[in-house]
């Protein structure tokens, strides 16, 4: 745990030079997901269960809203192998695309890059717990920033192609977000919400 605290720490602080000491580290796609993507992604699933499931959500009737613990639950583990499953998707996106911008379309350094500027937004899920405070998950953002230096480090990816890449992925991101999201877990999400709201 106190490896992963280091190294979100001197991601978030100290990017640039991070970013070069992962390029140089061997550690396996397993490893990685394992020891620091799969505990740290549990950081808003588990405050998404507690923040809809106990806290609940305040709506403009005045009332708190409570989704059953179970159904919580099933949409938490859900959500969270569907975050996981993204970490994939992205890195697959990322290399695929690689070569069009002159950088490498290594799978590993593709899957180091997404992991990493995921972060943040982890971190900041943990404002889940309190669903009224919610816009703080906009601090997640930072991610982006954490991917821009990223590219010309672990892609080696041309400075005057950085931008495009960087736009492409943000992009392709967003796609696969909404696949994710809306189609997928907008089917384990919908009916729960919608007999929560019925009661």
């Amino acid at each position: 745990m106190k490896e992963i605290f280091e190294r979100v720490k001197a991601i978030i602080l100290n990017p640039i030079e991070t970013w070069g000491a992962i390029k140089s580290e061997r550690i396996e796609i397993k490893d990685l997901l394992v020891n620091y993507a799969a505990p740290l992604a549990l950081l808003p699933a588990l405050a998404t269960l507690i923040g809809l499931s106990i806290v609940g959500i305040r709506v403009p009737t005045g009332f708190i809203i409570r989704i059953p613990f179970l159904e919580a639950l099933i949409a938490g583990v859900v959500g969270y192998f569907l975050n996981l499953a993204m970490l994939f998707a992205g890195a697959w996106v990322v290399g695929y695309i690689a070569s069009y911008f002159n950088s490498r379309g290594d799978f590993d350094l593709s899957f180091k890059l997404i992991v990493y500027s995921m972060t943040p937004v982890w971190v900041v899920g943990i404002t889940a717990l309190l669903p009224g405070i919610g816009i703080l998950q906009v601090l997640g953002l930072y991610g982006l920033y954490l991917l821009y230096k990223g590219l010309p480090i672990l892609l080696e990816t041309p400075d005057d192609k950085v931008y495009l890449f960087f736009t492409s992925i943000v992009v392709s991101s967003l796609i696969l977000t909404f696949f994710f999201s809306f189609i997928i877990g907008g089917a384990i999400y919908g009916p729960i919400l919608m007999r929560t709201m019925s009661f």
